[in-house]
C-alpha cells in the first residue's frame, strides 16, 4: 500500500486467500491477530465457579471463566464493533449454541460452540456459556485450561470462600512483570560549605542559610555551636 493510501473497507479487498485477505484488511499478519485473541486478561475480567467438590463439600475445585463482557471488549478491540457478531440457536431442547463471526473481506467466518441450560436462569446461563465456549475457538481465554487444579474452602458447601491467585504467565505482560527497584534517590550537590567547600545539598543550604546567614555543612555547623 502507497503512504497516505486510504485503508480499504472490507468490500474493497480482492478476493483470494483468507489469510491474505485478513493481512489486507488489517495490515498486520494474521499471526499477530491471534496473539492478541489469544492474550491473557486481567483478574477482574475472570470470574471463578466451583467445580468438583469432595464427599462433604468442605472443599471445592475452582474454574476460571472469562466474563462476557471481557469477550466482547476483546471483539471489539481486534475487530472492531463492526468486524464481528455472534449469533445464538437452541439445540435438542436443553442447551444453546452460539456462533460468533468475524468478517474477512466480503466473507462471515464462523466458529460454533454450545452449552446445556444452566440450573439458575437456564437459558439465559445457556447463553452465556455457549459463547464462551465460542470464543474459546478463536483462541479467546482458552489459556485457562492450562490452570493447574486449585482446590479451595467452600461456603455453604457451594461457594468459593476465596478467590486463587493467577500464575504469572496467566496475567497481562504489564502485571506480571514485577517492577525494577529503584536506588533511593541521593541529594544533589548545589553548593559549596562556605568554610571547607565541600559540597552540599539544597536542603542543607536552605537550612544553614536560615539560620547561620551562609552556606555550611553539617560539620561545619556543628562548630559554629
Amino acid at each position: 500500500m502507497r503512504e497516505n493510501e486510504p485503508i480499504p473497507w472490507p468490500y474493497d479487498i480482492e478476493p483470494g486467500n483468507w489469510q491474505t485477505r485478513l493481512r489486507r484488511y488489517w495490515l498486520v499478519d494474521p499471526r499477530e491477530i491471534e496473539k492478541l485473541l489469544k492474550a491473557p486478561f486481567d483478574p477482574e475480567d475472570i470470574e471463578w465457579r466451583v467445580g468438583s467438590t469432595n464427599k462433604e463439600k468442605t472443599k471445592g475445585l475452582a474454574l476460571a471463566y472469562v466474563t462476557n463482557r471481557a469477550i466482547q471488549n476483546r471483539l471489539d478491540e481486534v475487530f472492531g464493533i463492526f468486524g464481528w457478531r455472534n449469533e445464538f440457536t437452541e439445540w435438542k431442547g436443553g442447551a444453546q449454541l452460539c456462533g460468533i463471526s468475524v468478517k474477512v473481506g466480503n466473507e462471515w467466518i464462523t466458529k460454533w460452540d454450545g452449552a446445556a441450560d444452566s440450573n439458575m436462569e437456564a437459558v439465559k446461563g445457556g447463553l452465556s456459556d455457549a459463547m464462551k465456549r465460542a470464543a474459546y475457538q478463536w483462541g479467546i481465554g482458552r489459556y485457562l485450561y492450562k490452570l493447574p487444579p486449585v482446590w479451595v474452602d467452600l461456603k455453604g458447601g457451594k461457594y468459593l470462600a476465596e478467590i486463587p491467585q493467577l500464575p504469572a504467565w496467566a496475567l497481562p505482560e504489564a502485571r506480571s512483570t514485577p517492577p525494577k527497584p529503584t536506588a533511593p534517590k541521593k541529594d544533589k550537590p548545589s553548593a559549596k560549605c562556605a568554610d571547607c567547600g565541600k559540597d552540599i545539598s539544597e536542603r542543607i543550604v536552605a537550612y544553614s542559610s536560615s539560620k547561620y546567614g551562609t552556606p555550611l555543612c553539617i560539620i561545619c555547623q556543628k562548630k559554629q555551636g
